[in-house]
């Protein structure tokens, strides 16, 4: 189905690039922030169509329709005008409302001679005069060299920024265009007021415009991807960026039953192919009313009111069957498909194993085995097996095949030999001789904890034999699935390890997190460390399940994501603790605190680095 899907699409592609006589051409997917937020707000978009990269020069004629997009008068402007203010520009011109507009407010004048010229290039001083006037600014702030003073205003406000041409009267291409336009949005008014807000736009914890809210308010959807799904996007797919799973990827990459969003101001769609495959237990509240239901052992809710209609009583869906949820961008229900839609098998690593108490459809209890577990897209089930046909273990491999509503459940040996020792590429996109697919799912697990894990993570790695429990590949031998055993070692805990100290027959096992004193009685020796200083802690239910000792290494140089010994180079871990120690105490500083080369500093990591160790604490003392 796959296959047919990219067929119909690629078909569909053809037709807009050649065949579709009346479909505009559409500007290229934006690179940059800056890019990417300009075209969500629809800045460049003009009467005459959208100005993409390929632009040399931006006209005045064009600007005069830019400034009135960065306006309060956006969207206010009437589509014709009544009036020809300049000889070369007629009351017909497709810019002559917007023309009138920016001259009647002050944004931009025109020439002696009566003309416009609004086919000539914008300039710089053009363009800054125009902000500045949105700014708040005129005339009479600037003595003397007015030209000057506005140029070095420009500067000031970091207006320039990512803008390569300096001279005044240079015309201003595509890129510094819209690098002028986002500088504006995120600089400050004459009376100190962030402009982007004054126009209504969310800012993040920065203080510029907030671009992912800029996409959440425009995203539509869920649509479920079908034979007909490109029908429903209101823009040409030649150009458009789409993403899997939050990865970028090709349209090819599109599957059936995908849930789809998309925002046609970024041009972009994003698909999410989480799927639950398990019995329907329970419909919550009620069959009048359902909010979630329960499918293997975990309650879901639902997107939209739509996806819940098949579990009400009006729907065809009853408790018992065997159901597909579909799941979307926040994990709730977007689609289901029945029994007789979708065949899948499922692959997971055991978490727990025990019995319950079930009631048949007559309403007669009985105990009955269950099995939990978790399969690489982190999610997570519980399924009842008989026990007296396999017998499973935590941490074993569950293999649950569905097929016209019927389970097969197997436990699965021996699934990792062809790739033991295998190195991970530098770019994270190959494992030995195998490629990742590009919507790969990773689970990394270690005593009863798992985390999802990106190949990026990766990358530069040597996954040992014990490392890799489990991997499945595509028809085309990319690896689509894995499930890893403490590769990472980013499920575990640290901190410092404080020592030891008597209560009874019991010991107390001391040690700081996140700054924190915290304490367990242990009745042995047995995993746990017994060198004070930085360590990594498992803990389990509260409960520490071991604990070992970090390598320690001095450090010269402390970057954003390594640091330097020597002439070495250690990656930090994506949460690092930091502590300043003083006459045997530790406590807890930032790393903005600490500097090798006024203290003496050293690193501590889990493991080497080619078997996926980072630096996990950083401890500063006072120099000798």
């Amino acid at each position: 189905m796959r296959r047919i899907l990219a067929v119909i699409l690629a078909a569909v592609l053809l037709l807009q690039t050649g065949l579709l006589v009346n479909e505009p051409q559409k500007a290229y997917a934006a690179t940059s922030k800056a890019e990417k937020v300009i075209k969500a707000l629809n800045i460049m978009n003009t009467d005459k169509g959208e100005i993409d990269s390929s632009a040399s020069k931006i006209t005045r004629a064009q600007f005069a329709q830019l400034l009135v997009n960065l306006s309060t008068l956006k969207d206010s402007v009437a589509a014709a005008s009544n009036v020809s203010l300049f000889k070369d520009v007629p009351k017909k011109h497709w810019a002559a409302p917007y023309i009138k507009t920016a001259v009647t407010n002050g944004w931009m004048t025109g020439y002696i001679n009566g003309s416009f010229k609004p086919d000539s290039g914008v300039t710089l001083i053009e363009a800054v005069s125009g902000v500045l006037k949105l700014l708040g600014y005129s005339d009479s702030d600037f003595s003397g060299n007015i030209t000057g003073g506005k140029m070095a205003l420009y500067r000031s406000k970091k207006l320039n920024k990512n803008i390569t041409v300096t001279s005044s009267s240079a015309n201003l291409n595509y890129s510094n265009c819209v690098n002028l336009l986002y500088n504006v949005l995120n600089t400050t008014t004459k009376d100190g007021k962030n402009y982007a807000s004054l126009l209504g736009y969310s800012l993040d914890s920065s203080g510029e415009i907030d671009y992912l809210s800029l996409v959440n308010t425009g995203t539509q959807g869920p649509i479920i991807a079908d034979s007909s799904w490109t029908s429903k996007i209101p823009f040409s797919l030649v150009n458009a960026t789409f993403y899997k799973n939050d990865v970028k990827c090709n349209y090819s990459d599109i599957d059936e039953f995908d849930v789809l969003y998309y925002s046609e101001s970024f041009e972009t769609v994003w698909a999410y192919n989480s799927k639950i495959t398990g019995t329907l237990t329970s419909v919550n509240p009620d069959l009048i009313n359902p909010v979630s239901v329960t499918v293997a052992g975990t309650e879901y809710k639902f997107e939209n009111s739509t996806a819940s209609l098949e579990f009400s009583s009006t729907g065809s869906i009853q408790k018992g069957d065997v159901v597909t949820l579909l799941l979307g961008k926040n994990g709730e229900i977007a689609g289901v498909l029945s029994v007789d839609e979708y065949n899948t098998t499922i692959t997971g690593l055991v978490l727990n194993v025990g019995t319950h108490m079930v009631k048949d459809s007559q309403g007669v209890y009985s105990s009955a085995s269950y099995v939990e577990f978790v399969d690489a897209k982190g999610n997570l089930y519980t399924q009842d097996y008989d026990s007296t046909a396999v017998t499973f273990s935590k941490e074993d491999l569950i293999r649950i095949s569905y097929e016209n509503g019927s389970a097969t459940i197997s436990k699965l040996e021996g699934q990792r030999t062809d790739l033991d020792n295998a190195a991970v590429s530098s770019d994270g996109k190959t494992l030995g001789s195998k490629k990742f697919a590009s919507d790969v799912h990773i689970l990394d697990y270690h005593k009863g904890t798992y985390t999802k894990v990106y190949p990026s993570r990766l990358s530069g790695m040597i996954l040992l034999n014990t490392m890799i429990k489990y991997y499945a590949t595509d028809a085309s031998g990319e690896i689509t699935e894995m499930i890893l055993y403490n590769a990472t070692g980013d499920m575990d805990t640290y901190g410092i390890f404080a020592g030891f100290t008597l209560s009874g027959a019991s010991s107390m096992y001391q040690y700081i997190v996140d700054g924190k004193t915290n304490s367990l009685m242990i009745n042995s020796f047995d995993d746990v460390t017994v060198t004070v200083g930085p360590a990594g802690f498992v803990i389990k239910n509260g409960s520490l399940a071991s604990s070992y000792s970090l390598t320690g290494i001095p450090v010269t140089v402390i970057g954003n994501t390594t640091v330097t010994s020597g002439t070495e180079k250690y990656p930090l871990a994506d949460k690092v603790s930091a502590y300043y120690l003083s006459e045997g105490k530790y406590t807890l500083t930032t790393l903005d605190n600490i500097n090798p080369s006024k203290q003496k500093v050293t690193a501590y990591y889990d493991k080497a680095i080619t078997l996926g160790g980072r630096i996990r604490v950083i401890v500063a003392e006072a120099a000798n």
